[in-house]
């Protein structure tokens, strides 16, 4: 009985306990934590950033924290990566917030984990309860795998200009287009639909076109980059077109005066008639130049010089070269020697000029100073872009002092080749002279001997001894050439 009684009063105690403990878990306040990153992937070598927000429903009064990234994540900046005893700001704080800046060092998925601890409750100093830990994940990509990712779609879905209907009909793969439009059209309106929206599109609304036929193209940019054209023809109906040949490429004269502009002050607005028919054009009095608008069948304008005596049409060339602005004249008569010619680029326009070394940065020209009208040769320093006149003086100067330098070199070496044809002509004169000497030194000692013997032999009566004055006179001889020689 006493045995029962003990396991009642057991029971009871263990149930006013759990009780109690229950009643403290449903009271105790509690948290949540999320963490959020400004993106979900990202290219190695590139950052992100991890945004951490902590909210409580209740005052929060200290907390404790810790990170931890996967291997491919580098810290760069933001809140310090863990941090303990942290205190509120006030006793209202209920939402702390961190933020962590990290690199991307190789691919793969990069993990960004969040530990929360010992989070109170500022009234009651009890535990919160809230989720331990925290993670965020982001893909991580290489750049040759980001544009592997990209779309290559850069075609149009549909093509129009408004009112108006292309030839030939509209078609993704087809690039060029035609169409008519009467004389008093200055505006076309181009309507176009890509077909992948993550494409890009030039060119579409109001384009400007002029009489003749306007070149208009629309440039389909895909996201990774390649770029389609497409090509509308607008051609604007001409009323008496005047048409010329320049080196056999076809013009047609610019009739309407908004089309042109002058290509400096230097030129004034004025009229001139061209096959009875009136046409804008500019004049510089100064330099005598008439200046015309020529369209060429891409629709393309330039002005030309026109000469009306010799009914020729050249490209007028410009460019301002800081000091002085110059009309570039191609005329190789006027290049000196030694020049060859090369292409090269002033003002984003190709010109003709003349080059004396190809490693050289200086070119040569020949033009006209529009502000003076004066014609002389030009030195282009392509590195500085600076022109200045050629120097011909100067240059005539160097030349003639270099031919000076070559006729001392020839002097001198004449008279070196002069010099050493006499030493060696007195030379062998001397050597003939010597041997002469010799040879008549060598005869006057063999007569000498035969007259000795002569009358040693006269005083010998001895019947043998002309013999034997014979032998000694021939083994003188052979002596005496002996030590001649």
């Amino acid at each position: 009985m006493k045995l029962r009684k003990g396991k009642l009063l057991g029971f009871i105690i263990l149930t006013l306990f759990l009780g109690f403990i229950f009643k403290l878990d449903v009271n105790a306040a509690s948290a949540s934590v999320s963490v959020t990153s400004n993106k979900s992937s990202l290219v190695v070598g590139n950052t992100v950033t991890f945004t951490v927000r902590v909210q409580a429903d209740s005052a929060i009064g200290a907390w404790d924290y810790a990170t931890n990234v996967s291997s491919n994540l580098t810290y760069i900046s933001g809140s310090p990566v863990s941090k303990s005893a942290n205190l509120p700001s006030n006793n209202s704080t209920k939402v702390i917030t961190y933020s962590f800046t990290y690199r991307a060092n190789s691919s793969g998925t990069a993990t960004f984990n969040f530990r929360l601890s010992n989070l109170l409750d500022y009234k009651t100093e009890s535990l919160m309860s809230f989720p331990a830990n925290t993670s965020r994940n982001v893909k991580v990509i290489t750049q040759n795998e980001l544009e592997q990712s990209y779309s290559k779609n850069n075609n149009l879905k549909s093509l129009s200009i408004e009112g108006y209907q292309l030839s030939p009909t509209f078609n993704k793969n087809t690039l060029e287009y035609n169409v008519e439009v009467p004389n008093d059209v200055t505006k076309v309106k181009i309507n176009a639909i890509k077909e992948d929206s993550t494409a890009s599109i030039q060119g579409t609304g109001e384009r400007e076109v002029s009489e003749g036929k306007n070149k208009l193209e629309i440039k389909v940019t895909a996201q990774n980059g390649s770029v389609k054209t497409y090509v509308i023809n607008v051609t604007v109906k001409e009323l008496d077109p005047i048409k010329v040949k320049v080196d056999n490429e076809e013009f047609n004269v610019v009739r309407k005066e908004s089309q042109i502009t002058a290509p400096n002050s230097t030129f004034t607005n004025t009229t001139i008639k061209i096959n009875d028919l009136e046409v804008p054009a500019f004049e510089n009095k100064e330099l005598g130049y008439i200046l015309v608008g020529l369209k060429n069948e891409d629709g393309d304008i330039a002005l030309y010089i026109y000469d009306e005596k010799e009914n020729s049409y050249t490209l007028y060339q410009e460019y301002n070269f800081k000091s002085s602005i110059i009309c570039i004249i191609d005329d190789i008569n006027k290049i000196p020697e030694g020049y060859d010619e090369v292409k090269i680029k002033i003002d984003d326009k190709t010109v003709t000029v003349y080059q004396k070394n190809k490693d050289s940065k200086f070119y040569l020209f020949y033009g006209v100073n529009v502000e003076t009208g004066k014609e002389n040769l030009y030195i282009y320093d392509s590195e500085e872009e600076t022109v200045q006149r050629y120097n011909d003086d100067e240059q005539n100067t160097e030349n003639k002092s270099n031919e000076e330098i070559y006729q001392y070199i020839i002097i001198g070496l004449g008279s070196l080749l002069i010099i050493t044809y006499l030493v060696l002509l007195i030379t062998l004169i001397n050597n003939s002279r010597k041997k002469k000497r010799l040879e008549m030194k060598r005869m006057s000692k063999k007569r000498r001997r035969r007259l000795e013997n002569e009358e040693n032999n006269n005083n010998n009566n001895d019947n043998n001894s002309d013999d034997n004055n014979t032998d000694n006179t021939e083994i003188q001889e052979h002596n005496d050439e002996k030590e001649e020689s």
